[in-house]
């Protein structure tokens, strides 16, 4: 439990600026060691990890076999079919379908518009550049608007590869072909991918989704003994990095599995409470590993015991059977908050696994209320926000000044900066330069070194398709282990794909001349540039902007999370607190993306904005730790059925709620200081909670001990994330 004491502004204002000056004086002293840090990470990043393997594969096989069409039939300028498989592949076939789908459909329509378009404005060269503006604009506002981002990435693509087609000097009818050769290469390129998906899916254990949940267990029980035994073991780093990525990908693909197995509506609803505890379990242990808590006696004690009992599960998911369950005192006091939620969170998991947890929920309502929204084309505000506006204003200039560039010098070979701007396009600056950075590596790294090597070394000692087959497999290996990586260096591994196959796959024979490579490449450095002197400062919007408002917006969401669930009950209780819970939860990736690629921006940082950066890196584990406690409340007095609360529990939701509300309008105000000034009635209930406790423990009050704790750690949480120094 964090000490209550209080402080004035100007102290908390001066200590932050202390802090912010401690912390510059030991970048020093860090930098020596972010080589390590950087090898940690891309080891973390590049290990195997379960299911990425077939995923790989699935990729090397899809675009191997489309590159395989392409040579047999010889479809000319067919590259962009041979790369569209990256795009295309997910976890399962229903995603991969869907996906396909979306960019069948897209290009279908950007392939009409080329052709229509081209042959109206064919014979005037000033209408012919209307309608390359037209298209390239058009081409930025479907990004910034269309639900499905990489069928808008592949649409411009496709009309940039177009464009370049319909700027030749050749006949109207060879424009036509081609275009459309490159259709149907894109269309193959998606067929192929359902094909290998589907001829693959059936090769899945009929327990995959079983499987998984067990891999995620294990996963939480390495962690949990790693802190028992403080972190000695040598796969540590590993596993914290393993399980910080399956929080981010969440639960989708396990409900996925949950809606095609074709279970009854009790094995659906037992399974959908198995993965959604899982996740949860996986949510908060991530958590604790950012909070890096430093443990008592107690504590690992405690650790000890959960770690058994989630291994326990696992053995008997595996051996489908009933195992013993290890006995933990629930009057042990910890000094790790979340470790409450943690405990109580592989209880519910080990009960439905026995007995079904749902016993006397109305089933009535039990239709999915979260499909409300599933066939919209477009996001939300699509046609009425004016920041769809100016993001394709912003991004049509850019590629426009590109295409003015390479075609007034008669340099037709740097049409892939239009390429490079379509692809690093992004609403906040430190996002797009991070999309700009992988861009120009994968470049560097898949047409200069290996499409380089290939062409001087390689190529010329290759007399047959099957050898030209195994090399290009092996180039593809090494993009999609890259691409199937975490979001921080997944783009590297698509672009080094794609710019090979741009280098070596245009023509059916052995490239002699290096000019396409080189072309590519600076191509690419005129893209940033443009991105760079135009769409970074025009309308440009900041990371730290963004955060602040989207980190108002969190923290209201949890202060509100128990806000309208009193008019439901059952299934639509549970279903509308977890909808809630899942969409701050999105909103705390996002604000973990924006403090990442805030280092891709201008330095120096004003104050408030380090200030706010520093608040947000610090309190951010907190914040989340807030939420899964929250809601873990709020499910656990669904569950036990104890709806006659304690005055003491309601005084602390309503405290925590007013603490979150102000801490959320002095981050909205901008304010310096982000923390709130204490109260005696914070000093009141935090003795109420202990008394209570104690008197409960005593066996002198009769009230739920599980709620008591909850409550205990979440005031707890909150107060030290509104009022202690980070």
């Amino acid at each position: 439990m964090a000490k209550l004491h209080s402080s004035g502004c100007e102290d908390t204002i001066m200590s932050d600026i202390v802090n912010l000056q401690g912390n510059k004086k030991s970048q020093d002293a860090a930098s020596l060691s972010r080589s390590g840090s950087l090898w940690t990470l891309l080891q973390a990043e590049l290990s195997t990890y379960p299911g990425r393997p077939l995923l790989a594969f699935r990729i090397i096989l899809s675009c191997t076999l489309t590159m395989f069409l392409i040579m047999v039939f010889r479809i000319p300028g067919a590259a962009l079919g041979a790369y569209y498989p990256l795009l295309v592949s997910r976890d399962n076939l229903h995603s991969t379908r869907r996906s396909a789908l979306w960019i069948a459909a897209t290009c279908l329509s950007g392939t009409g518009e080329v052709v229509f378009g081209g042959m109206l404005f064919a014979g005037s060269p000033f209408l012919h550049l209307l309608w390359v503006c037209g298209s390239i604009v058009a081409v930025f506002y479907l990004i910034s608007c269309l639900k499905v981002y990489e069928a808008a990435v592949a649409l411009g693509l496709m009309i940039t590869n177009a464009i370049t087609v319909w700027d030749q000097p050749v006949s109207a009818d060879q424009r036509i072909r081609q275009t459309l050769f490159t259709l149907l290469a894109i269309l193959m390129g998606c067929a192929v991918t359902i094909l290998v998906e589907y001829l693959l899916a059936h090769t899945h254990p009929p327990d995959t989704l079983l499987e998984r949940v067990e891999q995620r267990l294990v996963l939480v029980g390495r962690i949990l003994r790693g802190y028992v035994n403080r972190g000695s073991d040598p796969d540590w780093v590993e596993a914290q990095y393993a399980v910080k990525r399956h929080s981010e990908r969440g639960t989708g693909t396990l409900r996925e599995l949950i809606e095609q197995g074709g279970y009854t509506f009790e094995e659906r609803q037992r399974l959908s409470t198995v993965v959604a505890l899982s996740g949860r379990l996986v949510d908060l242990v991530a958590t604790l590993t950012e909070m890096g808590p430093s443990l008592s006696v107690q504590d690992q004690e405690l650790f000890s015991a959960i770690g058994k009992n989630v291994m326990l599960i696992r053995d008997r998911l595996s051996h489908r059977e009933t195992s013993e369950w290890v006995d933990i005192d629930d009057m042990h006091v910890v000094g790790v908050p979340i470790l409450i939620e943690i405990e109580r969170t592989v209880a519910l998991l080990a009960q439905s696994l026995s007995q079904p947890i749902w016993d006397g929920i109305d089933t009535a309502v039990a239709p999915d209320l979260a499909n409300g929204q599933g066939s919209r084309i477009f996001i939300a505000d699509t046609f009425s926000s004016k920041e769809n506006v100016k993001f394709a204003i912003r991004g049509g200039i850019s590629a426009i000044a590109c295409y003015f560039f390479y075609m007034s010098v008669g340099w037709t070979g740097l049409s892939s900066s239009i390429a490079t701007c379509i692809l690093t396009a992004l609403p906040t600056t430190g996002a797009a330069r991070h999309k700009q950075l992988m861009r120009f590596a994968g470049v560097v790294l898949g047409a200069c070194a290996l499409g380089f090597t290939v062409q001087t070394i390689i190529l010329p000692q290759i007399d047959s398709i099957l050898s030209h087959t195994l090399l290009f497999s092996f180039v593809i290996f090494l993009g999609a282990w890259v691409a199937t990586s975490g979001p921080r260096i997944a783009f590297c591994g698509a672009q080094i794909v794609l710019a090979y196959e741009l280098v070596n796959l245009n023509r059916f024979s052995i490239n002699p001349s290096l000019v396409p490579a080189r072309d590519t490449v600076l191509g690419i450095v005129l893209g940033i540039a443009a991105m760079w002197l135009i769409f970074d400062h025009l309308w440009a919007k900041a990371s730290t902007e963004s955060l602040r408002s989207l980190l108002g917006r969190t923290v209201r969401g949890i202060a509100d999370l128990d806000i309208g669930l009193e008019e439901h009950a059952g299934v639509a209780y549970e279903r509308i607190l977890e909808g809630k819970t899942d969409a701050v939860m999105r909103k705390f990736e996002r604000l973990r993306s924006l403090v990442d690629v805030s280092i891709f921006e201008a330095f120096p940082k004003a104050l408030p904005d380090e200030i706010l950066l520093q608040h947000t890196r610090d309190y951010l584990p907190q914040l989340r730790a807030a939420l899964l406690l929250k809601a873990g409340l709020i499910h656990h007095r669904l569950v036990s059925g104890n709806q006659c609360q304690r005055e003491v529990v309601i005084e602390v939701q309503k405290r925590c709620s007013e603490l979150l509300h102000i801490a959320a309008a002095q981050v909205d105000a901008e304010s310096p200081d982000l923390r709130v000034p204490q109260s005696n009635a914070d000093r009141e209930i935090h003795t109420r909670l202990q008394s209570d406790t104690e008197l409960v423990r005593k066996g002198a009050l009769e009230y739920d001990i599980t709620e008591l704790r909850l409550c205990s750690s979440l005031f707890s949480v909150v107060h030290h994330v509104t009022t202690a120094n980070p």
